[in-house]
C-alpha cells in the first residue's frame, strides 16, 4: 500500500503473515478486497494527518498511536476493520525520489481539481460562468494567450520555508478585468496557505495588461477571471532548473523577442489592400501621370487600436489624403506587437504604409 503523510509518499509494509480484508458496501451490492501479505496484492491510496503522538485516518476517522517517526520511517500500531485477521505494527518507509514526488505531486493536482467547486475561466460580473463564449472575445494575454494558469506556474516564487517541507497545495483566486485589461478586486476563494495565497496576489497583481474582453459588438467590457494556482514542490525545482538551462543557452544564441503587430490575416500587405479596397478616387484627376503615391503613418496603441494617422508624403491631391486618412482611422482592431520576454507585454508600434493611385485601378 502507499499512503499519504504530511505531503510524502510512504511505502507501507504490513505485518507478516496477516492477512486483511476490508469490506465495502454500495447500496445493494457487496464489495470485498483482501491484501494479501505474500500474495496477489492491490495498491491504494490513503490520506493521513499526523497530530502528536496519533495519526488521524481520514478515510476511516480512526486514529493510529505513533511507536516511532523519523524523516525516513514512521511505524504506528494497525488498529483492525471488522473481519481482520491479526493485529501488529505497521512499517512505513518514505519515496521521496524526484520521480516518487512528481507522481504524488500529480495525483494530488488530479485530485485538487476535480475538488474545486469554482468555475475557472472567464465570468461575468456576477460570477457566473458566460454561457456562450463565441459572442464575446475572452480576456487574452501577450505570452500565455488565454491559459493564465501557465502565467502563474512560470513566474511563481514558492515560499521557501514550505518549499524545504515539501509542502504542496494550491489556491484559486478570482479577481475583476477592467476595460484597460487590468486585475483589480482580488480575492483568494481557498485557502490552503496563506504564504500560497501572498504569492498569487503578488503575481495577480504584477499581471501586464491583457486585450481585454469584448462584447459582440467589439465593445469593451468589464469581467471577471478564476484561476487555479497549483503549488507542487517538485515541479517548481524541475521549472527553476529548466530555466537556468534555458537562460543559459540564450547566451550563446540570438532570439527575436518580439514579435510585429499585424493586420486580419497577417500578411504584409494587408493593410494596405484594406485601405485600396475601400477607396474611391477620379483617376481622371490624375492628369497625364499614370500614378501617384502617397505614404502614411499608423500608430497602433497596446491594445490593438490604431490612435494616430498622418500623411508622411503627400500623393498630391488633398482630398485622396484626406480619404485615406479616414480609412485608417475606422480601421478594425490589429494586434499589437508582442514582446516575449519575462512576462510577456503588448506594446505600442508605427507602421509606414505605401499607398498608390493608378489609372484605371489602384495599385500596391
Amino acid at each position: 500500500m502507499s499512503a499519504l503523510l504530511e505531503n510524502k509518499i510512504w511505502k507501507v509494509q504490513l505485518p507478516q503473515d496477516k492477512q486483511y480484508v476490508i469490506e465495502m458496501e454500495f447500496r445493494d451490492a457487496v464489495w470485498r478486497s483482501a491484501f494479501l501479505q505474500g500474495g496477489k496484492r492491490k495498491e491504494t491510496f490513503y490520506s493521513y494527518s499526523l497530530c502528536g503522538d496519533t495519526i488521524k485516518v481520514f478515510e476511516s476517522g480512526k486514529n493510529y498511536i505513533v511507536q516511532e517517526l523519523t524523516d525516513s520511517t514512521l511505524v504506528f500500531q494497525y488498529l483492525p476493520d471488522t473481519l481482520t485477521i491479526g493485529v501488529g505494527p505497521v512499517r512505513c518507509v518514505t519515496d521521496n525520489s524526484p520521480q516518487g514526488q512528481r507522481k504524488n505531486e500529480n495525483r494530488l493536482d488530479s485530485i485538487w481539481r476535480a475538488e474545486i467547486s469554482w468555475n475557472l475561466g472567464v465570468l461575468d460580473m456576477s460570477g457566473k460562468p458566460i454561457k456562450d463564449l463565441s459572442a464575446i472575445e475572452p480576456p487574452r494575454w501577450a505570452k500565455w494567450d488565454y491559459d493564465l494558469e501557465k502565467y502563474f506556474t512560470s513566474q511563481m516564487v514558492y515560499p521557501e520555508e514550505l518549499l524545504e517541507r515539501n509542502q504542496a497545495g494550491y489556491s484559486t483566486v478570482m479577481f475583476s478585468i477592467d476595460t484597460l485589461g487590468l486585475p483589480r478586486g482580488i480575492n483568494i476563494l481557498i485557502s490552503i496557505h496563506k504564504e500560497f495565497d501572498k504569492e498569487v496576489i503578488r503575481l495577480t497583481k504584477e499581471l501586464p495588461h491583457c486585450l481585454p474582453c469584448r462584447d459582440k459588438d467589439g465593445k469593451r467590457m468589464e469581467c471577471r477571471y478564476t484561476v487555479y494556482v497549483p503549488f507542487l514542490p517538485q515541479h517548481y525545482r524541475d521549472r527553476v532548473k529548466a530555466d537556468s538551462i534555458a537562460e543559459e543557452d540564450l547566451k550563446h544564441c540570438f532570439v527575436e523577442w518580439e514579435a510585429v503587430s499585424s493586420f486580419q490575416d497577417g500578411k504584409p500587405w494587408s493593410a494596405q489592400n484594406y485601405i485600396t479596397q475601400h477607396l474611391k478616387y477620379d483617376p481622371a484627376l490624375l492628369g497625364d501621370k499614370q500614378q501617384m503615391r502617397g505614404i502614411y503613418t499608423v500608430r497602433i496603441d497596446s491594445y490593438g487600436e490604431v490612435y494616430e494617422a498622418k500623411v508622411l508624403r503627400s500623393c498630391g491631391i488633398q482630398d485622396w489624403d484626406n480619404q485615406v486618412l479616414e480609412i485608417i482611422r475606422k480601421m478594425p482592431r490589429w494586434m499589437p506587437t508582442i514582446n516575449y520576454y519575462g512576462k510577456g507585454a503588448y506594446r505600442e508600434s508605427t507602421w509606414t504604409l505605401p499607398i498608390f493611385f493608378k489609372k484605371g485601378e489602384l495599385i500596391q
